[in-house]
């Protein structure tokens, strides 16, 4: 609270400037101190915090952070619901927007929508580096999103990590923003962008996102799409260690290179093949449409939803591949959603280990990862979290179907809502608008964004009766112990 507080400061600074309300931000700024304050004062260490207690916390923080975020789009003139929903979108870095025209709302609460984003980029960092190893269960998770980096033989404490990487976080963002100035682009697009491309969010004080932007623009944004899709472990290791060549040593960033610029490439082809057969197609159009396929991949495949071109107007058969790519998701470890591709590498090492299994039935095959064994239960966290991304999607695109949207709809909606992407296809493509859904779809919608955000099995551990049946045998424990101390 204390430091959103904080944060809320500077776009009332930019609203002044702007001559524009800035009573929006700063409303909210007496009464979070206070409370805030009130919180750190009253609250302590407790010798009663159990695993299910720090579950609950981190739920708590990310509510928390909604209900904040959402407090100028409110005091700005949304509605209730439309206010919450464009925070959660922001927060979860997904990228769906309220907004049917940025210049209908004050420039200053655009930039708020812009910083949100990377607030909720930057959250996933505290909460999974900091935050979860208060409670035991951080190793296991801090192990898992850098599964892939060299991270077995990271040994610093995960607090003096979770600062290093907040400050490459905010390097990488400072350096986006100096090229985008370079490059000519007015002050406020470049902070915007700057803020919304390291954090893979996706959304700008723009309506056609970057499909009127400079050629030159959308080179750096696919260039720290990238970045911000990598694993971040990697970024300290090149910028604390020193150590640049860590980029070319690491297999994980060559093979999701490699993935991305294969996907383009079949993009690309399925794109121009109708032009191919008509011999329209010149040399200068063939570099713009790979131009834009590359983009589009690059956009897909780091779930950060940005637009050079409307990816509605490609073939059906473009959108499966697309689906795909955004269900892949970036690198573990980066601010982007997905199933993430580390967990594919160990998915297929596996699948390659049973079928040799069927020729060898009684050889072991361990599953290995640039020669590292990977233990048992990281391999079957790999499987667990792939089967309830697919099962999550399908019966999302089954509610969404049920709500009255076409296949197409919910296929795309579904999809870029849990992978946090933000992109969807048909009437929610580039051109279409999230603002005219029913309450009921809008509150599902911030539901699946949500459970994807928190990598999907630790959001859903929240739905089921095992979690709260140790809730109330740990509350009763609590009391009992407390019960007992003071006899």
């Amino acid at each position: 609270m204390v430091t959103l507080a904080l944060v809320l400061l500077f776009p009332a600074l930019y609203a002044m400037s702007c001559n524009e309300d800035a009573s929006i931000f700063l409303l909210p700024i007496p009464f979070l101190l206070v409370f805030g304050i009130v919180m750190c004062l009253i609250f302590g260490p407790s010798s009663n915090f159990r695993t299910v207690h720090g579950l609950i916390l981190v739920g708590m923080v990310w509510v928390e952070m909604f209900i904040i975020a959402a407090l100028p789009f409110l005091l700005g003139g949304m509605t209730p619901l439309d206010a919450f929903f464009e925070s959660v979108s922001c927060i979860t870095t997904t990228g769906i927007t309220m907004v049917v025209d940025v210049n209908d709302w004050p420039e200053s609460l655009m930039v708020w929508r812009s910083m949100c984003q990377w607030m909720g980029g930057i959250a996933v960092v505290i909460i999974f580096i900091y935050i979860l190893p208060m409670f035991g269960m951080g190793r296991m998770f801090f192990s898992n999103e850098l599964e892939g980096s060299g991270s077995s033989q990271f040994s610093m404490k995960l607090r003096n990590a979770a600062k290093s990487f907040i400050i490459v976080y905010l390097s990488l963002t400072i350096v986006n923003f100096v090229l985008l100035i370079l490059v000519q682009a007015s002050f406020v697009d470049a902070l915007c962008l700057a803020l919304t491309t390291i954090s893979t969010g996706g959304l700008l004080v723009s309506n056609t996102s970057l499909m009127n932007s400079g050629l030159w623009i959308q080179i750096i944004t696919m260039v720290f799409m990238f970045i911000g899709g990598v694993n971040f472990y990697l970024h300290y290791k090149a910028i604390y260690g020193k150590r640049p060549r860590v980029y070319l040593e690491n297999s994980e960033l060559k093979f999701f290179a490699l993935w991305l610029i294969v996907m383009s490439v079949v993009v690309y082809l399925i794109n121009i093949w109708p032009l191919m057969d008509t011999g329209t197609l010149d040399f200068e159009d063939s570099l713009e449409e790979y131009k834009n396929s590359l983009f589009t991949v690059i956009s897909f495949g780091t779930t950060s939803g940005f637009v050079a071109f409307d990816h509605s107007l490609y073939p059906e058969i473009t959108m499966f591949a697309l689906i795909l790519i955004m269900l892949v998701g970036g690198s573990a470890g980066s601010t982007s959603g997905g199933i993430k591709f580390g967990r594919i590498r160990v998915l297929i090492r596996f699948f390659h280990n049973s079928l040799k299994n069927v020729l060898h039935p009684n050889a072991v095959y361990a599953v290995k990862i640039d020669g590292e064994t990977i233990d048992d239960h990281r391999v079957i966290s790999a499987v667990s979290v792939t089967l309830l991304y697919v099962l999550t999607t399908l019966i999302a695109i089954v509610v969404l179907l049920a709500c009255g949207m076409s296949w197409i709809d919910s296929f795309g909606v579904a999809v870029g809502t849990i992978t946090n992407t933000g992109a969807a296809f048909g009437n929610y493509g580039p051109t279409g608008t999230f603002a005219f859904l029913s309450a009921p779809v809008k509150l599902f919608l911030m539901l699946l964004m949500w459970i994807g955000r928190l990598e999907i099995t630790l959001a859903l551990v929240f739905l089921t009766p095992t979690f709260w049946r140790d809730v109330r045998f740990s509350l009763r424990a609590s009391r009992k112990g407390t019960h007992i101390k003071k006899n």
